[in-house]
């Protein structure tokens, strides 16, 4: 009688066949570095480095914008006033600008020489 749960009960009750892996042990021996006993050689040839191709530059990351004092206290401000007025979204946009999150960008002209 056969137990629960064995290979018979379950209907795969077909002999278990392994693969044979054939064993072959062929060893390779290397040959040893001898000592040049030879003939001297001349210097060696120098290599050069290839050219790097033109026209190919990575881009740069763009500079991190600093948030101004005017931007945090006007930040500051309108926090206050969304909170006066129970407007979370004033609060929210308020916040974001304090810390410089907003996205928005100010242009500062630069002086040309």
């Amino acid at each position: 009688m056969a137990r629960e749960g064995t290979r018979s009960a379950t209907g795969n009750s077909r002999p278990r066949v392994f693969p044979t892996v054939p064993e072959t042990t062929t060893t390779t021996t290397k040959k040893r570095a001898t000592a040049n006993t030879g003939a001297k050689r001349g210097p060696k040839a120098t290599t050069t480095k290839a050219a790097k191709p033109t026209g190919v530059t990575k881009k740069k990351a763009a500079p991190a914008k600093k948030t101004t004092i005017a931007d945090k206290v006007e930040g500051v401000v309108k926090k206050a006033e969304g909170a006066v007025t129970k407007n979370p979204a004033k609060k929210a946009a308020s916040t974001k600008k304090a810390k410089g999150t907003d996205g928005s960008k100010k242009v500062t002209a630069t002086k040309k020489k």
